[in-house]
């Protein structure tokens, strides 16, 4: 009788992915502005060169041989009388050789050339140098100045944990700078192929503060979004990002301070996503809703791009990712086409999530946008795309100066999660934010792009709905109301 095997217990799927499609995903790119501040630092350099061959050649022959006989050093090198005599002199006058009794030996001054234990002698000069360089105040490391735009200067600012710390940074700078004397070393000296060592450091001086820009990428598993972590590898590379370990946790706490819990919005986000495209997603419509975690898996492994007949795309991760702004240009192209008057109005709700979309992308994204529109019309103005931003309560200041037109409201008509991008009678994205299989997480950008006919006239209608609570001003309303019913405004 054959043996009956004991059952052998599977456990569940862990994840939100099979493991096979399981990879690392991107889900946001945050630009955060860095502390830093000019100093004045007064230092000496040792610059170092090599003595002529002969000297260096008798230099280590004295070294390996101290009191050898001048004679026999004349003929190890087969030197002649006069040829020695020249030798001998050219080492003598810096004082790096003495003779005594017809033999040679080092001076103390001679030995030191051979710094190190090194088998070569090495001379060197004490220059003084004044040279001003940037540090951040967080880790105390080298950074370059650079002009930053408006939009930038608004961008959240990494927490400075010790202030104390910070506030004495010209007494720790001595230190900072030995420790990256080679990295701040001037560029042009270095091209001289010069070696040069750093003597000593003198008085410092603090001047200017500035800032400066890192940017990050929130990356997760794509099995556990809430799993997120910064990659700083676009700002510098991973052997500098070393020298910087305390930027490196003051940006992983700035990303751990953007998680959020779970709210009555974001079912009311989801079910918006589907009143405007019902039959994109029917599939993964149920009786309680979407089924945010079966959608979000067909996001990530599924996306593919957007084509004539494929009006409509999912997309999971900030609108601003690179693929997720090719999608979306390619969704104002294909709308572009179906649609030949050019539009007056680019719209975009803003989500109530925390330093959304704080990076320069914005900026270039909205500028972008406007850009490919404006152009000269028969009476030789120029006719302009208008950006309006759409927000309660009021936003950030870099949200401002992304957008022409800020239009606010103490009371929020739309879900909290919810973003919407329109550019009427074009195209529309659509997304919630909201944490994904975790009470509280980073919340997850989940939606689509459309260029499809119908789901922009839905869109057009919810926005057009709600528009009145943000936009106040009669004269921009009858606007943007005749933009997005495509009437002539009275």
């Amino acid at each position: 009788m054959a043996l009956r095997k004991n059952p052998v217990l599977h456990l569940k799927s862990q994840g939100l992915v099979d493991p096979d499609d399981d990879r690392p995903i991107e889900l946001a790119v945050y630009d955060v502005l860095l502390p830093c501040r000019n100093f004045l630092i007064d230092h000496k350099v040792a610059v170092l060169g090599r003595t002529s061959l002969t000297t260096e050649f008798l230099l280590r022959l004295v070294k390996a041989v101290p009191g050898i006989s001048e004679k026999d050093a004349a003929a190890f090198f087969g030197f002649n009388v006069r040829e020695t005599s020249f030798v001998l002199a050219e080492a003598e006058a810096p004082g790096y050789v003495e003779r005594r009794d017809g033999r040679l030996w080092l001076t103390v001054a001679g030995d030191g050339l051979f710094r190190d234990g090194s088998s070569e002698p090495e001379i060197f000069a004490v220059e003084p140098r004044r040279r001003e360089v940037g540090f951040d105040l967080i880790s105390l490391a080298p950074q370059h100045p650079r002009f930053l735009t408006e939009f930038e200067r608004g961008l959240p600012e990494l927490a400075i944990l010790d202030e104390e710390a910070a506030g004495s940074a010209a007494a720790r700078i001595p230190q900072a700078f030995r420790r990256f004397f080679s990295e701040v070393a001037d560029r042009r000296e270095r091209g001289k192929g010069e070696k040069k060592d750093l003597y000593s450091v003198d008085p410092v001086t603090s001047k200017n503060r500035f800032l400066s820009t890192v940017r990050t990428v929130v990356r997760a598993q794509a099995s556990y979004p809430s799993s997120e972590e910064s990659d700083l590898i676009l700002w510098r590379p991973e052997h500098e990002q070393a020298d910087r370990p305390e930027i490196v946790s003051a940006v992983a706490s700035f990303v751990d301070g953007l998680k959020q819990s779970r709210s009555e919005g974001d079912a009311e986000a989801y079910n918006i996503l589907i009143n405007l495209a019902p039959e994109f997603l029917k599939d993964f419509t149920r009786r309680d809703g979407l089924a945010v975690e079966r959608y979000y898996r067909e996001a990530i492994t599924r996306a593919g791009d957007v084509r004539a007949d494929r009006k409509t795309a999912p997309i999971a991760g900030s609108l601003l990712l690179s693929e997720n702004r090719k999608r979306l240009l390619d969704v104002l192209d294909y709308g572009s086409r179906q649609h030949s008057g050019a539009p007056r109005f680019l719209l975009w709700l803003v989500p109530q999530v925390p330093s959304w979309n704080a990076t320069t992308l914005l900026d270039e994204t909205v500028g972008g946008i406007r850009t490919r529109w404006s152009g000269q019309r028969a009476d030789g103005q120029k006719d302009a795309l208008k950006s309006i931003c759409l927000t309660a309560p009021r936003p950030p200041r870099y949200v401002e100066k992304a957008f022409e037109i800020v239009a606010t409201s103490d009371y929020r008509r739309f879900p909290g999660p919810l973003e919407i991008l329109i550019v009427p009678h074009v195209a529309v994205a659509a997304i919630a934010h909201a944490p994904i299989e975790t009470p509280r997480g980073f919340a997850v950008p989940v939606g689509f792009v459309s260029f499809d006919a119908e789901v922009l006239r839905r869109a057009e209608q919810y926005v057009l709905d709600n528009l009145g609570t943000y936009v106040t001003d009669e004269s921009l309303y009858r606007e943007v109301a005749a933009a997005l019913s495509e009437q002539k405004p009275s």
